[in-house]
């Protein structure tokens, strides 16, 4: 293990080395982010089943659909393990098998979720090719180029100069997001809810969609990656991260609440379904992300991600757990 166990760059947290023919190590630990748990951010688990799922295929095969289940929180101390077993190969299709576990202090192992990892080769034609835009109208994705949005501190400091955001607030998100930041370049969109109320911190905060259903409202930003990484595997696993950031927090931010309204808040699985077999990450994505359902303590949202050319290249939807605490009873207008 390096010397120091927090990685300085994506590439670096999404990166395994091979223990065995079928099993991988994280050489950075997984770390913090979003949740006040003391636990680590799921995004780094899954990550390092993708990278551990794409060492395991040829070059020529292409991530299509990546689906699995949180089995339990990940803690910020240790590497994460995946072993990968080969469910198919032939000539069009591969799949893989995924377990992500941790080492226990007794030296046993205690796994923190699964996935089931599909890949296709390149087709040589689409017979159709459509895609689908985001739900409404953004500044920066319809009108002016994302260079003109403005990064999240900007937006920041536009919110506490109106009032509508305290110096305070806008630390903590800093603290609680710093992992991101580390990691990506944001450019906020003035629409999107995240963008007014902090991604929930100033739940008190007004937005401009306080009027339409709670299932109508979006969040969205544009995003890339300080580095360019290297290889098919180190983008989707970084994908991955990158998509996970957020769903379960989602339908807390957008209805006026946030982390201290609930006593469990924690994704419980998750689909990521990629429509293109190049991405890149270097260059800027834009995510929408919504909720689409919640009922019997849990949630259900989505996030799509498009290109510059506004072809949608990725979506992830997640169930989570959401529990209220004695003082939370309000419900959404659905």
């Amino acid at each position: 293990m390096p010397s120091s166990n927090k990685a300085s760059t994506l590439a670096e947290q999404v990166a395994v080395k091979q223990l065995l023919d079928d099993e991988y190590v994280s050489i950075f630990h997984p770390e913090k982010m979003g949740n006040s748990l003391d636990i680590a951010f799921g995004g780094c688990t899954i990550a390092t089943g993708v990278s551990a799922a794409y060492q395991s295929v040829g070059p020529q095969y292409h991530a299509y659909s990546i689906s699995g289940n949180y089995l339990g929180p990940a803690t910020h101390d240790r590497p994460i393990y995946a072993k990968v077993t080969k469910l198919r190969d032939t000539r069009t299709f591969a799949t893989r098998f995924v377990e992500m576990s941790q080492k226990k202090d007794d030296g046993t192992r205690r796994k923190c979720a699964v996935m089931i990892a599909d890949f296709q080769i390149q087709e040589r034609a689409s017979l159709l090719e459509y895609t689908t835009p985001p739900t409404r109208k953004y500044t920066s994705v319809n009108g002016p180029a994302v260079e003109t949005a403005p990064t999240r501190d900007e937006m920041n400091a536009i919110l506490v100069k109106e009032g509508k955001v305290t110096p305070k607030q806008v630390k903590d998100q800093d603290i609680a997001f710093a992992l991101m930041k580390r990691f990506f370049i944001t450019k906020e969109v003035p629409e999107g809810i995240f963008s007014q109320n902090l991604h929930g911190f100033a739940k008190n905060a007004t937005t401009t969609q306080d009027h339409i259903p709670f299932v109508k409202k979006t969040s969205g930003y544009w995003a890339r990656s300080h580095e360019t990484l290297e290889n098919e595997g180190d983008q989707i696993a970084g994908l991955i991260w990158w998509m996970d950031a957020g769903l379960s927090l989602l339908p807390l931010a957008h209805n006026h609440m946030y982390i201290e309204d609930a006593i469990a808040c924690s994704s419980l699985d998750f689909s990521l379904r990629l429509f293109a077999n190049k991405i890149d990450l270097s260059q800027w994505l834009f995510k929408e992300i919504m909720t689409i359902h919640g009922g019997e303590g849990r949630t259900y949202s989505e996030a799509r991600t498009w290109d510059t050319k506004g072809k949608m290249v990725a979506c992830m939807t997640q169930q989570s757990i959401l529990r209220p605490n004695a003082a939370s009873k309000a419900k959404a207008a659905l």
